[in-house]
Order: structure tokens, then sequence, then C-alpha cells
């Protein structure tokens, strides 16, 4: 009964339009069933997710009532695990499709679960037993029996090296020996560099660039197209058209203690668009798609959860993060290339022993400057933002002293 009602507390959340009393109906109901996803540390289990649905045996298939996960557990897979283990559960049990009615902020990530919004159960199947709503799309999903969806990540895997595999037996690889520069100077050759990529009759007389179907229009699309791509270029153009928002006015500037004097009390941690701006431009805090998916849905969580449900605060809250979702999940993870040209980090990958940082922490009430921080090596799973959080903390505490 208490991961039940921890699970209706997250539906509530993530669903706030949706009556409270209507979500703890269809949950204690008898004819619905749950699958949660509980996390167990030492003697304290605590649930972050779960889905409710309803089975009707005798025509094959399952209706999903709510699905949900915990705000500050999203965007981790938490979600796709979950759809995964309910296939495979209702494989078990001879069924054949899954049916719900999505909304506009939810069809993307139920057409990533394989579900189509053209119908391919036979109506006649569904017409009548499930519960017509206006605002939302009926999807459905066929649950093919030859899939093991407990495993089907690893089958992609295995896919996937076996099609590389068929591939190399079909080309060979022709080296050549590139182009011999004049001077060692890295400045010089780089420019030089430039100067051929920037030139189109030069840029064909690159060794194998015409031989491997490139052109010089193709290159410089490329180039565009990478740059609009990029993780960086998605996150500013994420923030763009967060401040752009007609909604977004109470949020693009940190909560003053003038107009809410009991906030920090309530709110653990502060979060505002121009805090995650300054974060993105110091360089060395998102390094992670997880970090800045946090630090965004943070602003309309402390909203949601400081204001009441009747102000215009919560409701513009809601409305950013309901606009702003579809956004967030189609960025992707930085590179490690990307990562190197954007913090300026020239270590190679995974090597992090004496490590060089030039650290500038641009917060809110203070700057402080790091001028040459020289660090053996990171501590178990301590990230850089991490060490240098320390190294201020460290530093403050040799001043009191």
């Amino acid at each position: 009964m208490k991961l039940l009602i921890e699970l209706k507390n997250i539906i509530s959340k993530q669903l706030p339009k949706m009556p409270r009393e209507y979500i703890s109906r269809l949950i204690m109901d008898r004819n619905h069933e749950s699958m949660l996803i509980v996390r167990n540390k030492g003697k304290v289990s605590r649930v972050i997710g779960g889905v409710v649905y309803r089975v009707f045996e005798a025509n094959k298939f399952v209706e999903i009532a709510f699905l949900a996960i915990t705000s500050l557990e999203q965007v981790k897979g938490y979600g796709t695990r979950l759809m995964n283990k309910l296939k495979a559960y209702l494989q078990t049990r001879k069924l054949k499709y899954m049916l719900t009615y999505a909304d506009n902020n939810a069809i993307g990530y139920f057409k990533k679960q394989g579900f189509s919004t053209i119908p391919r159960m036979p109506k006649h199947l569904w017409l009548g037993y499930i519960k017509d709503y206006d605002s939302g799309t009926l999807m459905d999903c066929y649950l093919n029996p030859n899939i093991d969806y407990d495993n089907i990540s690893r089958d992609l895997d295995n896919q996937k090296a076996v099609l590389l595999e068929t591939v190399k037996r079909f080309y060979t690889l022709k080296k050549y020996n590139g182009i011999a520069f004049e001077g060692s100077d890295e400045a010089s050759r780089k420019r030089k560099i430039e100067e051929i990529v920037d030139n189109e009759t030069m840029f064909e007389r690159i060794p194998g660039m015409v031989e491997s179907g490139w052109s010089y229009t193709a290159y410089k699309k490329s180039i565009m197209d990478y740059k609009k791509t990029s993780f960086f270029n998605q996150c500013q153009d994420i923030l763009k058209r967060l401040k752009s928002h007609s909604s977004s006015w109470p949020f693009r500037k940190p909560v003053s203690v003038e107009e809410a004097p009991n906030y920090t009390e309530l709110i653990e941690q502060p979060m505002d668009l121009e805090t995650v701006e300054k974060k993105l431009d110091a360089r060395i805090y998102y390094l992670k798609k997880e970090s800045f998916v946090r630090d965004i849905q943070l602003i309309f969580d402390n909203a949601m959860n400081y204001n009441k449900i009747n102000t215009i605060y919560h409701k513009y809250a809601v409305d950013l993060k309901n606009y702003i979702a579809p956004y967030l999940t189609q960025l992707k993870e930085p590179t490690e290339l990307e990562i190197r040209a954007y913090t300026g980090l020239k270590q190679p990958k995974g090597s992090y022993d004496n490590l060089e940082i030039r650290v500038q922490l641009n917060c809110i009430n203070e700057v402080t400057v790091y001028d040459a921080v020289s660090y053996t090596h990171l501590r178990a799973h301590e990230t850089r933002h991490d060490l240098v959080c320390r190294l201020l903390l460290e530093k403050k505490k040799k001043k009191k002293k």
C-alpha cells in the first residue's frame, strides 16, 4: 500500500492537470494493476516511477492508464526499461496489443517505445472497453512474440556488430600519406588547414576526398549541420526558447529575498534561467545531458513545490515544463570531441592524471578564479565540476583558519 501511495504522488506531480481523486481511484481499483520501479538503499525502499494498466484478457489487450518517472530520475532510461519489462511480462500472459491515450508531450516517448498513432488493433476489440479522452491521441503497440523485450538492447548491439562486420568484408581501406606542411608552428599549420578546407579547388586536391564521395558543398553543409546539432548549441537554443516564451518572466532571474523571504528555507537548491546560462558559459558544468536537463527541470519543480496550484507561477511552471519537454528529450549527449572543444581540455579520453584546470566559477554572488589548479587524479565517481567545487570549499576553509 505504501508503494502504491508513493506512485500516486509521483503521477500526481507529473500530471498536475489530472484530478488526484481519479488517479487514486484507478491505482486502488482491483481491475487495475501496477508495475513499479523501486530503488533499495539499505533498508529504505523508494519508488522512482511506475505504470498503471488494465488487462482485458478476453480481447488480448492492455490499456495503459498512467506512466510516470519522478522528475529527478528522468532522462536516464528508466521509462524505456519499465516499458520493456511490462512488454516482457505481458508476453507471458499471451496478450497481443497495448493501447493508451497520450497527450501531446507523451506522443514522442510512446513512438520510441513502438507505439503508433495509426491503430493496428481491430477497432471492435477495444471500442466500448476503454474510456475515450478528447484531449489525447489514441496509440497502440503490437507485442511481437518473436522479440525478447527483456534483452532487446543486447540483441540490437549484437545485430549492429554483425552488420559492421559484414560491411567490413565489402570495402578496402586505402591509406594516403596526407599533406606535409612547412614549419613546426601549430598555429601556422592550423591556418594552412583552414585555407585548404575553405577553398574548393584545394579541398578537392586533398588525397582521398573525391574518392570517398566527399564534395566541397557536402563538406560545408555537414559543418553547418554539425553546428546546429551539437550538444552545446542545442542547450543554447533551449535557453533561447525558454527566455523568449511569454510565460518565462518569473524564472529568468533568481528569486529575490524581497519577493519571497522564506524561499531559501523551503527550496534547498534554487535555480533560474540566468544561472543556467552562466553555468553554460562557464564551460565546466554541463558535460552531460543529465546535468543540463536536471537544472532546467529544477527551475519548474521548485516553482511547483513553492507556489500553490492555483497561482500563475505554478501554472506558468507547468506550461513551460510541458513546452520544453520534447526539446529536452531530443537533446543528444555531447561527444568527447565536443567536450574537449567546449572546455579547452586537451587530455585524451579517460585520462585525468596531472590534470591542469583553469577554472572560472561564475556564481551569482561571487566570481572565483583558479589560475592553475593541479590535481594528480580525481576521486572515485568525482566529476570535474565536483573537483572544482571541493577545491573551492577547501580554499574557503583555509581562509577561515
